[in-house]
């Protein structure tokens, strides 16, 4: 059974409608998370009366544009429109681009003939010679010779004459073939760019669809083809950026952001309008259905003996994961649907190649004020990580990205991924380690088990040394980390005391995170010491 989108473009046309081709190329692309809607424009010159457009360039390679597509004639009065995929007539899609460059081929590979055909010539006239220094040789040889000496001296000298002239038309005619051959390495490049130049203006898609649209007019006109069409899953974008902290007397951050677009569509790209968007139209349109909850209870059987007996083996309860929740990205706003997504103009067209290829567009750069310092993590890293504190200065989130690269002084420390920024958002983030500020965590005294006389319970203690050295030559302002368990259940009980005290506790609105904040100096050392004591009853386990 044929779609129905299928059967109502069988709708009745004119019987004696003229046919006319419409070659159609990529002008304008909107590029989405995944997919893009792809804007062809084709020019029509026609006399009056009723006629079939062929829009040509369609690819039959990516997703199935039937679904979405458009066809807008303007000033024409459209009666059908026709569509498939299979059963499709030949089309001749080459362009006067096409048909130039392969003229321009052929001219080269004439030229190539021309010259190898120059030097096979150049080469006959060796070989004949070298039949000449044959002849003389067999001459010299003849027993018929007359005996008398002038004579054999005479035949010897034209003999030794004519050989010299042999042998140097043989030269000679190497050296003039080689000479015209050398005009091959040239020919040769020039037929390597011809062929490559060809292969990027054929586009890569072999197989294509085959879409009409039945039109009338009362007159001759000209004019412009659109169609419109959304291609789901054959291109897409990303964001990418550089981060540039300088460390001068008032330190700042550059960021420069990028965006990266792909497609594999089955044809180039070229010179296109193009833009990037959050909006995702293929996705989800409208809300979930909620279907109704009917619970109901029953006696609980009771448990099979193997289970009961290993119930202590059961897996123990973990706290709950933390959900990122995940939200539509944006970049610079140029238009946009409110609540729905944002979309954003590159300021000139550009190319993209179907297949492999990634095209890397510069976007903008912003700078801002930032404030330098040290973040040390004991309890995960050997090193502290510098650390740059300061504000995104757009209105726009900066969204996340795979492609991110981190620079101190313009020398790349690090690459990796980036998190979401939120607009005008303050932030913190590393430009890779210092390994001269050396960290270093060492449990001094760590001990478990029974305490108490008449009740019995249990007891954790635990005794840690946080040090820190200084091993660079220039001052560091330091934020130290580390963390004490905290507990919602009155019966496990929790106490713990540093030395020195932290300068802020649950750092971040983070239960149990300790920040110290203290300045290093060259060759200096410090060092923070952690008692904790954990008591809870007997007969359950820590957890």
């Amino acid at each position: 059974m044929k779609p129905l989108i299928y059967l109502l473009a069988l709708a009745p046309t004119a019987l004696h409608a003229e046919t006319f081709l419409i070659d159609t190329q990529v002008s304008e692309v909107t590029v989405y998370p995944s997919g893009a809607e792809i804007i062809r424009t084709g020019s029509y010159d026609l006399p009056a009366g009723t006629h079939r457009l062929v829009i040509q360039g369609i690819p039959a390679d990516g997703g199935n544009p039937l679904e979405t597509i458009q066809i807008l004639t303007e000033g024409l009065e459209q009666t059908a429109s026709i569509w498939r995929y299979d059963s499709l007539p030949i089309q001749d899609r080459k362009s006067d681009e096409i048909r130039e460059a392969e003229d321009r081929i052929e001219a080269i590979q004439d030229q190539i003939t021309a010259v190898l055909d120059e030097a096979a010539a150049a080469r006959l006239r060796g070989e004949a010679a070298q039949q000449s220094l044959v002849f003389l040789g067999h001459l010299g040889q003849n027993e018929g010779l007359t005996a008398d000496p002038q004579n054999l001296r005479d035949i010897a000298r034209m003999i030794a004459e004519e050989s010299l002239g042999a042998e140097q038309q043989i030269q000679t005619a190497e050296i003039e073939a080689r000479d015209i051959e050398r005009r091959l390495e040239q020919l040769e490049e020039d037929l390597e760019v011809a062929q490559a130049e060809l292969a990027a203006l054929i586009p890569e898609a072999t197989a294509h669809i085959y879409v009409a649209v039945d039109v009338g007019v009362t007159q001759a006109t000209q004019g412009d083809v659109t169609v419109s069409y959304i291609d789901a899953y054959a291109a897409e974008w990303q964001p990418a950026y550089e981060f540039h902290l300088t460390t001068e007397d008032e330190p700042t951050v550059r960021i420069d952001r990028n965006i990266l677009i792909s497609q594999d569509t089955g044809e180039n790209w070229r010179d296109v309008t193009l833009h990037v968007s959050t909006i995702a139209p293929t996705g989800q349109n409208a809300a979930s259905w909620l279907p109704t909850w009917r619970r109901s209870i029953q006696e609980t059987p009771p448990a099979p003996k193997s289970v009961q007996n290993f119930a202590s083996l059961a897996e123990p309860v973990v706290e709950a994961p933390v959900i990122v929740e995940e939200r539509v990205s944006g970049l610079p706003q140029t238009s946009s649907v409110a609540g729905t997504g944002v979309t954003y103009t590159l300021p000139a067209p550009i190319s993209v190649s179907t297949g492999d290829e990634v095209t890397n567009v510069a976007l903008d750069s912003t700078s801002q004020s930032a404030e330098i310092f040290a973040l040390g993590v004991p309890a995960r890293d050997t090193s502290a990580y510098r650390t740059a504190r300061f504000t995104n200065p757009m209105d726009q989130k900066l969204p996340t990205s795979v492609y991110a690269r981190w620079f101190v002084d313009g020398v790349l420390v690090s690459a990796g991924e980036s998190m979401e920024i939120g607009p005008r958002q303050e932030v913190e983030m590393g430009f890779g380690p210092i390994h001269g500020l050396t960290l270093s965590r060492k449990i001094l005294n760590r001990s478990s088990g029974d305490a108490g006389i008449i009740t019995r319970s249990n007891q954790h203690v635990e005794k840690v040394e946080i040090r820190v050295e200084n091993l660079t030559d220039q001052s560091w302002p330091l934020r130290l980390l580390d963390r004490v368990p905290y507990s919602e259940q009155d019966d496990l009980e929790i106490a713990w005391s540093t030395q020195p005290r932290p300068n802020e506790e649950n750092k971040d609105n983070r239960r149990g995170i300790l920040e110290w904040q203290m300045d290093l100096a060259p060759a200096e050392t410090k060092t923070v010491t952690l008692d904790l004591e954990l008591n809870w009853p007997e007969g359950m386990d820590l957890r």
